[in-house]
């Protein structure tokens, strides 16, 4: 993520947009806010106010190329302003643009110490103009929230464009993906390789070599008829291990993949049954290729240990998850499914459910079968840097929160008059009224729910019992919107989100239909029922443009972070999906050009000799020997080469 280019580059065009609207908008603004401050800007003072305010944002087309020097020149001038203005009231933008553009560009260490200096640099610029201890205060915490949401969006906003951007730890991270899929599905294929063409080819070479010694035309016979049915056992086997378990998963999602998958084994006299619950969504690449390999594994055991049992497939849909169910029967024959070999491929499956933040059991079912159950979350989030989401959510309660509780012990409260333990409780009651939105992502539709049903019982108190309280509901309105947004860009994806604009409205709409009813003078009795409809139409459409707009924003940026989340999977994945492609060709032309050649002459030898007579069966059983003891060989050497390219 570090930019590469110096400070000399020349920036483009587009990059001088930003401070052109900084200018725009930040010169009538402290005009304004200065002479609200009862501050008079002489032409002087105005001049050398407008002078910083333009430097500082002359220098942010170069954020990208130069942080650290734009961060440090942004300060500067933002310092310079406030003093050439003599106006607490004016502060700097062009630091928090700058700040942002060092947190996208820097690691967590550096962003933490500029934000720890733009935060000084802003508390030491007001404390000329502070109006007492709680005035100082107070600017201290808004800042303080306002530069570490800055840094925090900065980080978030590093941690998803860093692998896209191709850096070099997204680059190695997709080469070890590439690299532990090829060693996985390598040490598979040996371990069946071996399993399925060690044991009965050895087995074939013994009994094969020891009938030519004996020289016994009955056990040359059973010999060769032994050897016929291990040589099919292993052709028909080892095609499936070429051929079933197909190519590594190309895209297209569980409900694509999946199928063939499930056919394969069917065509192979496997009975297999796919179903899906709930609602198929797109999934990130990450999730929808561990699902697969889950999948191939479970069932591919199952052709091994329990072959001919029903085996049922069920993927089931949940809000936040997927859930892979593969459930197969007791075998032919009766007995429980023995345990899967030495446990490396449930180990295998585990590992992978729980790198993605999910979970997999695997263990026998009661009716003697075996069952493997995964759940995988829907989002590629665990794969995220800790720590900065959760600072965010704490930023957010502290920013919702802080506005109505520093007025209410200014030293001109909108409640006065009340004894200290109910301003306490009053505080209480504001702080607890933002931690719903600690669950803001997890939970963002109960979130909102729980902070509109506080806010309405908080307007009814507050028409009944004390109408300023109002005022402090209106001062941490920015509670609602955060939960619109978080509606918008956190619910899980194919849920229907705009009502959440309209339902934030509804505490504003009981307050002033509330308010009207109250009253007798703004509404005789008679005429109530109107007040309160009309109260709620007028405030649900005043206020549902400020919502609307927060919905809007969360949308835009879920929209734009799932394109984020699944770049860098969809690159691991076809990296790996490649290095397993690549391994199982190997395997299938090793395969395919010399121990299935050789294990089809030593089946069609064994059947000739045991059709033919005494002497044909001598003869046949003595070349069944050595197509076995060169097959051997050939796997041998086949093994011996996969180990070299671990």
């Amino acid at each position: 993520m570090r930019a590469e280019a110096g400070i000399g580059r020349w920036p483009r065009t587009a990059d001088w947009a930003v401070p052109v609207l900084l200018v725009t908008a930040q010169l009538p603004l402290t005009w304004a806010l200065a002479r609200a401050d009862g501050t008079s800007l002489g032409p002087g003072r105005w001049a050398a106010t407008t002078l910083a305010i333009v430097a500082a944002a002359v220098a942010l087309p170069w954020r990208r190329t130069a942080p650290a020097p734009v961060l440090a020149a942004t300060i500067l001038f933002g310092a310079c302003a406030v003093a050439a203005s003599g106006s607490g009231a004016v502060t700097g933008v062009s630091d928090g643009v700058a700040l942002y553009s060092f947190a996208v560009h820097r690691g967590p260490r550096p962003a933490l110490l500029a934000c720890l200096t733009a935060f000084v640099a802003s508390v030491l610029g007001f404390l000329p103009h502070g109006d007492g201890l709680s005035d100082l205060l107070a600017e201290a915490v808004l800042n303080a929230v306002l530069y570490l949401e800055i840094t925090t969006f900065g980080q978030l906003r590093r941690q998803r464009t860093a692998p896209p951007g191709g850096s070099r730890d997204a680059a190695a991270g997709i080469e070890r993906e590439g690299r532990a899929a090829a060693s996985a599905e390598r040490e598979r294929l040996a371990r069946d390789v071996h399993d399925v063409a060690g044991h009965h080819l050895s087995g074939v070479a013994v009994h094969s070599g020891a009938a030519v010694r004996a020289d016994d035309p009955e056990l040359t016979r059973q010999a060769l008829s032994a050897a016929a049915e291990a040589g099919r056992e292993v052709l028909a086997s080892l095609s499936r291990l070429v051929d079933v378990v197909g190519p590594a998963p190309e895209g297209g999602g569980l409900k694509s993949l999946l199928p063939p998958l499930c056919h394969g084994l069917g065509r192979l006299g496997v009975p297999v049954s796919l179903a899906v619950e709930g609602r198929a969504r797109k999934l990130p690449a990450g999730v929808t290729a561990a699902a697969y390999r889950i999948a191939q594994e479970s069932l591919t055991n199952a052709m091994r240990y329990a072959s001919g049992a029903p085996v049922r497939v069920a993927v089931r849909y949940t809000p936040g998850a997927v859930v892979l169910t593969i459930e197969n029967e007791a075998p032919a024959g009766g007995g429980a499914v023995p345990a899967l070999g030495g446990g490396r491929g449930v180990r295998g499956m585990r590992e992978r459910a729980t790198g993605l933040g999910g979970s997999l059991t695997a263990g026998p079912s009661p009716a003697g079968g075996w069952t493997v159950e995964a759940r995988l979350p829907t989002t590629a989030g665990a794969e995220r840097g800790a720590g900065w989401p959760e600072i965010l959510d704490a930023l957010t309660m502290v920013l919702c929160a802080a506005p109505p509780i520093l007025v209410l012990f200014s030293p001109e409260p909108l409640l006065p008059g009340l004894p200290a333990p109910a301003v306490a409780a009053v505080a209480a009651a504001l702080a607890l009224r933002a931690v719903p939105l600690w669950w803001r992502r997890r939970a963002p539709a109960a979130a909102l729910a729980v902070l509109t049903a506080a806010d309405t019982l908080w307007a009814v108190l507050g028409v009944l019992y004390a109408q300023p309280s109002l005022d402090l509901l209106i001062l941490g309105s920015a509670a609602q919107v955060a939960a619109v947004y978080s509606v918008a860009c956190y619910h899980p994806a194919g849920r229907r989100t705009w009502p959440a604009a309209l339902v934030a409205t509804l505490p504003w709409g009981v307050a002033i239909a509330a308010s009207l009813a109250a009253d007798p003078e703004a509404a005789p009795p008679a005429e109530i029922p109107l007040a309160i409809m009309y109260g709620l139409a007028s405030t649900t459409a005043l206020t549902t443009p400020v919502t609307a707009g927060a919905w809007l924003w969360g949308r835009a940026v879920s929209i734009r972070s799932r394109r984020w989340e699944h770049a860098a999977p969809d690159a691991a994945a076809a990296r790996a999906g490649d290095a397993v492609h690549a391994e199982r060709t190997r395997v299938a032309v090793g395969l395919g050009g010399t121990v299935l050649d050789r294990t089809a002459r030593l089946v069609r030898a064994a059947e000739a000799g045991v059709a033919g007579t005494d002497d044909d069966a001598r003869t046949a059983v003595a070349a069944v020997a050595d197509q076995a003891r060169a097959a051997l060989a050939d796997v041998r050497a086949l093994l011996d080469g996969m180990e070299e390219r671990v």
